[in-house]
């Protein structure tokens, strides 16, 4: 019993001591300025090939709105025709063209700019 109580003892002596508390780092996201995009371009596309707004217009938007350079790109379905402004420092009228034609493995949508 008194072994009991010695172990008990002990344990509690040494499960009690100074712990460091847990410091917790969140993560935060660093924006470079060589990484911004500083729109001084604007441009309007028809583009073709769209059959719907949930997955073609979506698909479109989505893609061209993680390219690098483009500010924001938005599709007006019920025309065909898309409007975006972009830092021509990052990408050109012809990348954003490729881009397009590109989404979902190619061969789906056709872009034409509508002005320069």
């Amino acid at each position: 019993m008194k072994n009991g109580f010695l172990f008990l003892a002990m344990l509690f002596l040494f499960s009690c001591g100074n712990q460091e508390p847990e410091v917790l780092t969140i993560p935060s996201k660093t924006v470079h300025l060589a990484d911004a995009v500083i729109p001084n371009a604007e441009s309007k596309l028809f583009i073709s090939g769209m059959t719907c707004v949930m997955g073609c217009k979506g698909a479109i938007e989505k893609k061209l709105n993680a390219t690098v350079g483009v500010e924001r790109f938005a599709i007006v379905f019920e025309d065909s025709t898309a409007t975006l402004s972009f830092d021509s420092t990052l990408i050109s009228n012809d990348d954003i063209l490729a881009a397009v034609a590109g989404v979902a493995g190619g061969g789906l949508y056709d872009a034409v700019l509508i002005n320069k």
